[in-house]
């Protein structure tokens, strides 16, 4: 009886310390893929940003995963480029809403040919000599109120929103309306209004 349990105790003992490195050898690269540092260059690179930029993009993130699902969703799901994708998704604390902000307005209201909502080359150059950490044009005025085409000015809306969600359903519903002449108006419509309303509480104002 004793031998029989003592058999058992060994085979219980042995098990345990064999199927950690029974695991780390058919797994060799779990402890890689629960890296989100590597997981966010992975994402990055594939998406067309450069390695050195990925570098910093991920190492400043604070949480990177998010940081390149957020440019791999954009520059995926819209004719923006990862680059500029990643400026954005990288200046916000919420860059999964902010990529999901940018798509669903794109696929909802911006009811142009794709061939003709593509990024102006000027634009698009001028963006890039900018780096990661600054939005601001020279003069120091915020990029959404440059004229840009519907998907940067739904890339700097969401950016400036503080729940992005909200804003892309706000933004989609109001380009339903007959009285909103485009997207861009409704874009600016629903940003603005994300400070108090001013308009319909005229004895509130100073």
């Amino acid at each position: 009886m004793q031998i029989s349990l003592m058999k058992k105790i060994f085979k219980l003992t042995t098990f345990i310390l064999v199927t950690p490195s029974l695991f780390t050898f058919v797994f060799p690269h779990s402890v890689k893929a629960n890296n989100q540092f590597d997981v966010c260059l992975q994402e990055l690179t594939s998406s067309g940003v450069e390695v050195k930029q990925a570098q910093t993009g991920c190492a400043d993130a604070l949480v990177p995963r998010e940081l390149s699902t957020c440019v791999r969703n954009i520059s995926t799901n819209t004719d923006i480029k990862a680059i500029d994708a990643l400026k954005s998704c990288y200046q916000v604390r919420r860059p999964l809403d902010m990529g999901n902000c940018v798509v669903n307005i794109n696929r909802n209201s911006i009811l142009i040919p794709a061939s003709s909502a593509k990024i102006e080359k000027k634009e698009t150059e001028a963006m890039a000599e900018s780096p990661i950490n600054q939005f601001a044009t020279e003069d120091g005025k915020n990029n959404s109120t440059a004229k840009v085409s519907p998907v940067i000015m739904a890339l700097n809306t969401c950016q400036a929103s503080l729940l992005p969600a909200r804003h892309s359903e706000c933004v989609i519903a109001l380009s339903r309306t007959p009285e909103v002449k485009d997207p861009i108006q409704a874009m600016e419509t629903c940003l603005s209004a994300e400070d108090f309303p001013r308009d319909l509480f005229p004895s509130y104002q100073q």
